[in-house]
């Protein structure tokens, strides 16, 4: 598709950054014929567009979290009216690294373009590093604008889909659009024409198999962004956070069953296995039923939704809104994104993705609940999974430390590694880099005394490193201030401090 002039366009374009020639191919017709404004705050993105057309995320609202769509609407609309004559705009996405519910916010951020492109009617570009994205980033990239920008030219998105849509549609206008858009005949129609819209609402694949009367919580509803790692929690829509303080209910009871069932899935759990996890020391299961069905209808209250929790015969499931943000599945997906880019060499963008990965990690998962019931002798629901992201976090650690000392970044890197340790105490990869930030430093004295600290089994630390990679990073350490000339090591370890 040629763009022509007066067209609507709010496009994206997926690129990595350091190809600068691919990037200025495709917005050479911009450059040509308009005045285009940058949205950024890297002066070598766009270097040619002077400071004075250009615009800080910050200014427009683009560092909230979550993202506001009218005030940015207001301050951005507000900023390209201050400026002589703008008719493009072109937006340097890196600033939803820094969001935590970054898909969330590449979503909502579409909506926003798509407003300002028809009422001010010019070409909103944003341009995203695809090197520094994760799957659920990018899957919310692609919902989000109208077209596809590349140095061939413009694409239509088949994958696009109005804001509007997105957020209120049902399921079946949602698959008619799509249809339409691939299948000429059956634009502006829906899919089920003998369909109540009301049965096609539902967030799940067996959605039309649901009771009519049950399946009232629409595609549209206030979405859910779930912190489990630290403290438990859960805000519905933009800002208001879930109170498990409700009149008549036990809120530590409250919570564990919404964690138990954020756990249990799209299938559920039984009301047996949940009653067993609350009340695992007294009453008949009759007794329990009743207690857990009490504790449904104040986690229902809590989340101001009767539909947020569904019981189908003896399973209850949470019925989460679709583009419901949860940090485990961000934090999963940056820590593999970052290993990946740090074991090619690309550390700069490694250290912004660590930086990123970094700020989701609250602590242990679900850390605030009751050791009872997360330490439970009938159903090993947490633990698990737990250790699990506490192992990645303590490599995520020792990595960023790596990563860093490798960049000459010393102070840094001693701080990750020591927040390694902090998390794992006997992380035998941690005390290894611990060991290699020392001796970078030119702390030869630190060096020696972590070790013999372990050696000695000094403190709270129970490891034995004979035979480990412990002592055979420590003993090459070694070896090689040993082949240092006096010179050689007074030159590193001043020259380091």
């Amino acid at each position: 598709m040629i763009l022509s002039e007066g067209s609507h366009v709010n496009a994206c374009m997926f690129c990595d950054f350091s190809q600068t020639g691919f990037i200025d191919s495709a917005l050479a017709p911009y450059d040509q014929r308009f005045g285009p404004v940058v949205v950024s705050d890297d002066a070598w993105f766009r270097p040619d567009v002077l400071p004075h057309r250009r615009i800080s995320p910050t200014e427009v609202g683009l560092d909230t979290i979550p993202l506001d769509s009218d005030a940015t609407i207001d301050r951005l609309r507000a900023a390209i009216a201050a400026l002589e004559g703008p008719t493009a705009v072109i937006v340097d996405m890196g600033w939803g690294l820094d969001a935590l519910h970054g898909a969330d916010s590449y979503e909502t951020w579409g909506s926003i373009t798509e407003v300002l492109s028809l009422e001010l009617g010019m070409p909103f570009m944003s341009l995203y590093n695809k090197e520094l994205m994760i799957e659920d980033q990018m899957q919310a990239a692609f919902r989000a604008h109208r077209q596809f920008l590349a140095p061939s030219g413009l694409y239509e998105n088949p994958f696009w889909m109005p804001p509007d849509l997105v957020r209120d549609g049902t399921l079946d206008e949602q698959l008619g659009f799509m249809l339409g858009r691939v299948v000429p005949d059956f634009a502006g129609g829906r899919l089920f024409e003998h369909t109540e819209r009301e049965a096609a609402r539902g967030a799940t694949p067996d959605w039309l198999e649901k009771d009519r009367e049950q399946a009232t919580l629409s595609v549209g509803g206030a979405r859910w962004q779930i912190h489990c790692l630290g403290r438990l929690r859960v805000l519905v829509g933009q800002n208001r956070e879930v109170d498990w303080q409700v009149p008549g209910s036990a809120p530590k009871k409250t919570r564990t069953l919404f964690a138990y069932l954020l756990q249990s899935g799209e299938k559920g759990a039984h009301a047996d296995r949940i009653g067993e996890l609350l009340w695992p020391r007294g009453g008949s299961e009759q007794q329990k039923r009743a207690r857990l069905h009490h504790t449904v209808a104040m986690l229902r209250r809590a989340l101001g939704d009767q539909d947020a929790v569904l019981r189908q015969g003896d399973y209850y499931r949470l019925n989460a809104p679709v583009g419901s943000w949860l940090d485990i599945t961000s934090f999963e997906q940056l820590c593999r994104r970052g290993f990946s880019l740090a074991r090619h060499g690309e550390r700069e963008a490694a250290l912004r993705i660590y930086f990123a990965a970094e700020r989701l990690y609250g602590g242990d998962l679900f850390e605030d609940l009751p050791q009872d019931y997360v330490e439970n002798d009938h159903d090993d629901w947490c633990m698990p999974r737990r250790i699990w992201l506490r192992d990645m976090a303590v490599r995520h650690q020792y990595d960023f430390s790596n990563v860093l000392r490798q960049s000459g970044r010393l102070g840094e890197a001693l701080e990750h590694v020591l927040k390694a340790l902090a998390i794992d105490p006997t992380s035998e990869a941690a005390h290894c880099e611990a060991l290699r930030v020392y001796f970078a430093q030119g702390r030869i004295e630190a060096m020696h005394r972590h070790y013999r600290q372990l050696a000695k089994r000094e403190g709270d630390v129970e490891i034995d490193v004979q035979g480990t990679e412990i002592e055979e990073v420590y003993l090459d350490l070694c070896d090689a201030l040993e082949n240092m000339t006096p010179d050689q090591r007074k030159t590193k370890v001043m020259a380091l401090r």
